[in-house]
């Protein structure tokens, strides 16, 4: 299986990248592409643009965020332990 992959990085903040992979993910969307977009910004706003407020509610609660990328980098940050492990149930839909 091959994988197109497109990132968007620049270390100066305020270019407009949040804004342009939000719409280029709903575009490829539109068009029949399978698209994942990661927000790996603290911040968070990628994922605050494309989930109503009750989602965001339930992936960041306060304190633990083990279903986010930052809840499996946070023990690292603590120092207090490894990046975990989660095994995730996948359902195939025929």
């Amino acid at each position: 299986m091959s994988t197109t992959i497109i990132a968007f990085f620049n270390n100066k903040g305020r270019v407009g990248k949040t804004s342009l992979v939000y719409h280029l993910a709903w575009m490829y969307a539109e068009l029949g592409v399978r698209v994942v977009a990661a927000d790996l910004d603290p911040q968070a706003n990628l994922t605050a643009a494309f989930l109503d407020e009750d989602r965001l509610e339930e992936l960041w609660p306060d304190g633990d965020h083990p279903q986010t990328v930052f809840g499996c980098v946070q023990p690292l940050l603590q120092g207090t332990n490894d990046i975990p492990f989660h095994t995730w149930k996948i359902s195939k839909t025929a």
